[in-house]
């Protein structure tokens, strides 16, 4: 399917044409896969599990795709699904925490790790997003962190009250600010 039949194939799904959403689905199903494959057996899920939220994720994205925005819709399917994953894992290490805790596992894992890595990883963490916090603008901060959750810039720009101009010139000097920072310009 070329471009243009892909892009109506997404207005109508996101009209809600199921049978325009199942073919545009379809056409991504490999893309769902791969990315899922490419966490490989992570935590609690297996590859299928993975696959299952990138399809979701994969869903979703049809539906909040606009084709106004910079990127192609597989780029934009591929960070919603990637993301998805993600959560997923990050949920799966939270929920295993709390069972650990619950059965004592947490008190032997701590004391196999290196507590002098676990300290240099948190302070690390905490300095780079104290300095990516220090270096926005709060409005930048704020569309940056809803562009991160794959809402498209027509919803971010309704979710904060701005033109959708300004939620993607806000984008580009958060991400070039960013980059600057990490020594990427």
């Amino acid at each position: 399917m070329d471009k243009e039949q892909e892009l109506q194939l997404i207005k109508n799904a996101q009209q809600g044409d199921l049978e325009a959403e199942n073919s545009v689905a379809l056409a991504y199903l490999n893309l769902a896969k791969s990315i899922a494959r490419s966490f490989g057996v992570a935590g609690a899920y297996d590859v299928d599990d993975l696959s299952s939220y990138g399809m979701l994720a994969l869903i979703r994205a049809i539906h909040t795709y606009d084709e106004n925005g910079k990127a192609s819709f597989k780029t934009y399917a591929s960070h919603c699904i990637r993301n998805a994953i993600v959560d997923a894992l990050r949920k799966s290490e939270s929920a295993n925490v709390e069972v650990a805790l619950d059965s004592g596992e947490l008190r032997n894992e701590l004391q196999e790790a290196n507590p002098e890595s676990i300290i240099i990883e948190n302070e690390t963490s905490a300095l780079l997003f104290d300095a990516i916090s220090s270096l926005l603008t709060p409005t930048e901060l704020d569309v940056l962190k809803l562009h991160l959750e794959c809402m498209s810039y027509a919803e971010i720009a309704k979710e904060l009250g701005l033109e959708r101009k300004k939620v993607d010139n806000t984008i580009y000097s958060a991400k070039k600010k960013i980059r600057k920072l990490l020594g990427k310009d």
